[in-house]
């Protein structure tokens, strides 16, 4: 599996200023703090909310009161000054100024890159933030009309430099407007090439792209939420090739091993890895994890067995409430386990590993002092410590049954090898015992015994080669407890 860390780069940047008491750039952290980070495994580093961005004014705050009232919840201390605005309310893909100078994310990219890492950044396909000049300069960017609309509440009238037009706000089509920012129209050529022009910009000074929302630009959804605004538009037509395919295309081209991230929701995972995309959100595990049994977890995985390797798994981001507020404590670290020893890519929450409980709205630019709960942290060096040790490229993974639906259990294992990995949850409220029935390849007649090892409790068992082939492996687990077993023949 690949690993990803998502940081806060605004928060987390205040944060060290005040913590070292003295200026920073992103170039100037100190190096050992990114070490830190990629020696616990993290391959990929996401630095979230880079760009320049719409600033949140007093006013509009004002007419947002369930926003004012998250950020009272999340700092009770806060000030206007601490608003700084959404960084997917994007104005230009450069560079904050409060983060760095012009050319800095490219030395940082290279920094990442000499210490064995690679940086993934922002792309906000679906709209601009409403302090943009572009749609000033290029209303026809955009979704706009001349007449006024019948639901104004969508639109907000703006005079631009060719006349005044309604534009749209930046939206899906399930929830209200985004009214920081207004909506790209990818029935657009003219929209489409200059959103490519903008990615190969971001291809120079990055490893790879997390997009927000992708899956508003698939051309049903623009039609869903935008088609009563584009009657009559010719790039409307039912075959109309998809952005994302000439997008990811492209960029390719030029930047083979570039890699690009979707989040998405409504089952178009599939559809996106289709058009390109290497890896997409599994929101679905997500939900399951919250709410679901091991049973439908279970019927999850292995329906996905195909696009698994291309899912992103996760427990938390900064869209989500903490792990350890929505699961509780022992639920989050069986929750982790699931998530972070699955094939794909694991994506970690900056705090997560901490057990931090408060969640940051985006808008903020620092965050509530929290000390972190130091038996989550040490779980959790010991799940990376496990994790670290698998080559993906180089291990299959395998999932096992078991004699008790309430246990999840998989492996990872080395091809010619007696030796591998095997995880075990039981992912209930209740104890669980049975047997895990592991693959008989791994069980050879050559070797008497295997030595278990468990990351976990650092117990080791051992168990003769006959009773496994016969039994299985048997588990005894409390609720919501877990097994990291390297396993090794004696």
């Amino acid at each position: 599996m690949t690993q990803l860390y998502e940081i806060n780069t605004r928060v987390w940047l205040y944060s060290l200023q005040k913590e070292l008491n003295r200026k920073l750039t992103l170039l100037t952290i100190p190096d050992e703090l990114w070490i830190d980070i990629i020696e616990k495994g993290f391959e990929w580093i996401w630095l979230m909310g880079v760009w320049e961005h719409s600033p949140l004014s007093q006013e509009e705050l004002a007419k947002l009161p369930g926003l004012a009232t998250e950020i009272t919840k999340a700092f009770p201390s806060w000030a206007p000054i601490d608003v700084i605005g959404s960084p997917y309310s994007i104005i230009d893909y450069k560079l904050n100024s409060m983060l760095g100078k012009p050319g800095d994310l490219q030395r940082l990219k290279q920094k990442l890159n000499d210490f064995g890492a690679r940086l993934i950044l922002d792309f906000v396909p679906n709209h601009y933030g409403n302090a943009s000049k572009l749609v000033l300069t290029n209303p026809e960017f955009f979704i706009s009309i001349e007449d006024t609309p019948n639901d104004q509440s969508l639109f907000k009238l703006v005079n631009t430099k060719k006349g005044k037009r309604w534009i749209a706000y930046g939206k899906d089509p399930y929830f209200s407007p985004w009214t920081d920012t207004f909506q790209l129209n990818y029935f657009s050529e003219k929209t489409r090439e200059y959103m490519i022009t903008k990615l190969r910009d971001i291809a120079l000074v990055c490893d790879g792209i997390r997009c927000d929302m992708a899956m508003l630009c698939l051309n049903e959804i623009i039609q869903k939420t935008w088609g009563l605004y584009l009657d009559g538009n010719k790039a409307a037509e039912p075959n109309r090739s998809e952005f994302w395919t000439q997008a990811i295309e492209t960029i390719k081209t030029d930047h083979p091993n570039f890699q690009f991230l979707a989040e998405v929701y409504w089952n178009l995972g599939g559809r996106l890895q289709q058009m390109g995309f290497d890896y997409t959100y599994d929101k679905d595990l997500y939900d399951l994890l919250e709410s679901g049994s091991a049973e439908k977890i279970h019927s999850h995985i292995n329906s996905s067995n195909k696009t698994l390797s291309n899912t992103i798994s996760f427990i938390e981001n900064h869209d989500e409430k903490r792990a350890i507020e929505v699961f509780g404590r022992k639920r989050s670290i069986a929750a982790a386990i699931v998530m972070g020893t699955l094939p794909g890519m694991s994506l970690y929450h900056q705090g997560q590993l901490e057990g931090m409980k408060i969640k940051i709205p985006v808008q903020l630019r620092q965050k509530q002092s929290e000390y972190p709960d130091n038996e989550i942290k040490s779980v959790y060096n010991r799940i990376l410590g496990f994790t670290r040790q698998i080559i993906y490229n180089h291990e299959i993974w395998s999932m096992l049954s078991s004699s008790n639906p309430h246990v999840l259990a998989w492996q990872w294992s080395t091809p010619n090898s007696d030796k591998y990995r095997l995880v075990a949850v039981n992912y209930s409220s209740t104890p669980a015992q049975g047997h895990i029935f592991l693959l008989k390849e791994f069980i050879q007649s050559h070797i008497e015994q295997f030595i278990f090892n468990d990351i976990l409790n650092q117990e080791k068992y051992k168990w003769d080669s006959i009773h496994l082939s016969k039994h299985g492996l048997y588990v005894d687990l409390p609720p919501f407890e877990s097994h990291l077993f390297t396993v090794n023949p004696i």
